[in-house]
Order: C-alpha cells, then sequence, then structure tokens
C-alpha cells in the first residue's frame, strides 16, 4: 500500500462515541471509542473491517488505530465533567522496543496536555501470551491509566487472564447475554456468576450489547453496575450531556424494582405455604401409626411439587421417589435409589439438627432439568422427609 492508499484511509477514519450509564444514578459515566469510517457515497459504517486478520498488514493497522486514537484523544477537553473516555487496544498492535511496550496512548496524552486519570484503555481480543499482557497492564498503570477487559467470557477472556492482570473494569460478552435471554440455561448462570466473580474480585462490570428492556432487567438481575448499549444510544459523533438517559433509567429502574418486589411477595407467600405444610406433616408424624399415606395428602397441596423421598436420619434413601402422575396419585418414579446417601448435601446437615423444615438454595435438577429447591425436615418416626419443588429461572 503506497501513501497516497494510506492517507485516503485515514481521511475516512473518525472517532465515535458511545455512551456507557451508571445503573445507580443514571449519568453517563464513560465514553468507548469506536473506529467509523466516511464511505466515498457519504455514509457512516464501522471501520473494523480494517483491522480484521489479513486485510490490510499489521503496520498500517497500527497506523491506522493511532491515527483513530489521536483525534478520540484530542476531544477529551470536550468531556463532560467526571466522564472518562475508553480507548480500545489491540496487544497485537502494540510495538515494543528493548523488551518494553511502546506506550503510544500516553505519548499522545502528553502531547495534549491531558490526565491519564480521563482514560481507560480497554484490552480487545489478543492471542498473546499473558506474560506479554501483565507486562503491558504493569505499563499502562505506571502511567496512572485504568484497566478494562473486554468481551469477557469470550475465547480471550478466559478467568487466567483476567486473575492475572486484575482489571479495574470487566465488560461482559454480549454474546453471553443474548444466550442467557434465549433459554440457555447455563449462560444464564455463567453470566450470573461472572458478575459474583467480578464484585468480589473488586472489577466493576459493564454489560454491552443492551438492547432491550429485557435485557436491561437481566443485567439488573445479575447486579452489573453499568450498561451500554442501542438501548440508550448507538455511537454518536460528539459526547452526550452526562444526564440524557437520566430520566429513562429512573424509569426502568422503577419498573424492574415494582416487579422484583412484587415476585418477592409471592415467592415469600409460596414460601411460606410450602414450609407450613411440611411443618405440619412433622407434627403428625409423632402420632402412633404415621405412614406415607399420611403424607400424600398434604403434598398434593404443594404447587410445583417434583417428587418427595424418604431417608433415615444418617441420609440412607428408605423409599422411591415419588412423584404425581397426570391423574394426581403419586406414583414411583422408577429410578435407582438403593444405596444412595444424601447425607453429604448442605440442607440434610442442617435439617437433621433443626426443629422446623429446611429450604435450600435454588439448584438444577438432574432429571427436570429445570430450576428447584429442596424442602427436608426430619420427622417424628426416625425419618427424613425431602420434598423437590421447581422454582422460577429468575
Amino acid at each position: 500500500m503506497d501513501t497516497h492508499d494510506l492517507d485516503s484511509l485515514k481521511e475516512g477514519l473518525v472517532p465515535f462515541f458511545q455512551p456507557i450509564v451508571e445503573v445507580s444514578t443514571g449519568m453517563i459515566t464513560a465514553f468507548e471509542t469506536l473506529a467509523r469510517y466516511h464511505k466515498p457515497n457519504g455514509e457512516i459504517s464501522s471501520a473494523a473491517f480494517l483491522f480484521h486478520d489479513d486485510y490490510l498488514p499489521k503496520n498500517i493497522q497500527r497506523e491506522l488505530d493511532q491515527h483513530v486514537r489521536m483525534q478520540a484523544i484530542i476531544n477529551i477537553r470536550s468531556l463532560p465533567d467526571n466522564t472518562r473516555l475508553t480507548v480500545n487496544i489491540s496487544p497485537e498492535l502494540i510495538e515494543f522496543q528493548d523488551g518494553l511496550p511502546i506506550i503510544r496512548t500516553m505519548m499522545m496524552l502528553e502531547s495534549e496536555n491531558i490526565s491519564p486519570q480521563k482514560v481507560v484503555i480497554e484490552l480487545v481480543e489478543s492471542d498473546g501470551a499473558i506474560s506479554d499482557l501483565a507486562v503491558l497492564v504493569h505499563r499502562y498503570r505506571e502511567q496512572g491509566l485504568r484497566i478494562a477487559v473486554d468481551d469477557f467470557g469470550s475465547g480471550f477472556s478466559h478467568f487466567d487472564r483476567v486473575i492475572e492482570l486484575t482489571p479495574d473494569i470487566i465488560k461482559l460478552d454480549m454474546r453471553l447475554l443474548k444466550k442467557a435471554l434465549s433459554g440457555g440455561r447455563f449462560a444464564r448462570v455463567a453470566v450470573k456468576s461472572i458478575v459474583d466473580f467480578c464484585e468480589k474480585s473488586g472489577a466493576l462490570v459493564v454489560m454491552e450489547g443492551v438492547e432491550t428492556e429485557e435485557e436491561f432487567f437481566f443485567g439488573l438481575s445479575c447486579g452489573a453496575h453499568y450498561m451500554q448499549g442501542y438501548l440508550f444510544s448507538p455511537a454518536v459523533a460528539e459526547f452526550l450531556p452526562k444526564d440524557t438517559f437520566k430520566d429513562q433509567i429512573e424509569t426502568l429502574r422503577t419498573t424492574y424494582f415494582n416487579e422484583a418486589r412484587k415476585t418477592l411477595r409471592d415467592s415469600t407467600r409460596w414460601n411460606k405455604h410450602l414450609v407450613q405444610t411440611i411443618n405440619r406433616i412433622k407434627e403428625r408424624s409423632h402420632v402412633a401409626g404415621f405412614i406415607r399415606n399420611d403424607i400424600e395428602p398434604e403434598l398434593k397441596s404443594v404447587p410445583n411439587l417434583i417428587r418427595y423421598y424418604m431417608t433415615d436420619y444418617e441420609g440412607n434413601q428408605l423409599s422411591p421417589n415419588f412423584s404425581l402422575n397426570s391423574s394426581g396419585q403419586f406414583v414411583d418414579e422408577g429410578t435407582p435409589w438403593e444405596n444412595v446417601n444424601w447425607s453429604w448435601r448442605p440442607y440434610f446437615c442442617k435439617a437433621s439438627n433443626a426443629r422446623r423444615a429446611i429450604v435450600s438454595d435454588v439448584y438444577y435438577d438432574l432429571h427436570s432439568g429445570k430450576s428447584c429447591k429442596t424442602i427436608v425436615v426430619r420427622l417424628g418416626n426416625g425419618e427424613m422427609l425431602l420434598v423437590d419443588v421447581l422454582v422460577s429461572e429468575d
């Protein structure tokens, strides 16, 4: 590629800025820089194609990347107060000298007399060695730049890399969000677990690619601190005022809160009924002549019941698994149960010493493939009653 062609590409390249909003305040707290390309016909499109593998030589990609970044940094003076600019850095485009990375972003900031506190370095996908990335991150931090890891949950952002790099911000891969909401139960668990991991490691969480209210609500249910996506704004040519989405987010938060409160009330009511039912069975178990048939009429009133079964006080299962058939009768599921022991379950240990019924945390039932809880109570006839019930995955 000659100089003329490179200059033509540079002329069409401009930075656009997509806002990142804070859930708790509704304010914009940062803007991610995204490269856009002015086509000859005047249309503006993503410039990501310029940075695809093998589309252009690495040295040309590096020069174009630095060209866009420099324009973005010049715009920092127009940032709203107390906001930051996020710039994407591909570790594969970093130059090294004497084994150390050259921090071009810092040179750009110094040339414009701009504080590094205004910038977040967002590391995008890379196949580089984690040791090289760690050196790069260390150099950025020495200069006062904050670090974000993009697309966490994708092939690049494995847990070992995050543990090694200790980023300040973790941006969740939008594909995980889409899968979670399209019925992928493992993706739902993964997203919630990742957010929990991030919080415990001290990193802030940004949920990317939020396009619908449902996705926003799911982000809230996971505990995400920040949101970014078309629900609020695409990337635009100029920085938006900080409070642009304040009213919209306040309305969304209120809707979510009211629905969550209703769900909690319903869940509390359901749990109360369930525990009361199991405790009634416990009281009746102390009566002479108590048998299994005395249990079933009570259990038929339990909503979403999967099955029940009995163990001794040591956790050894004494009965088959009984579930309700379409005729409303309890029948043997026909699953193996001899020599099965449940004493290792945390909820069983608690129930063996408790006077009242114990409810387990939510987990996935292997037979139904759905979320469930187990309620355990110590009966007066030397047995333990265990009841599995379905619960909402939300």
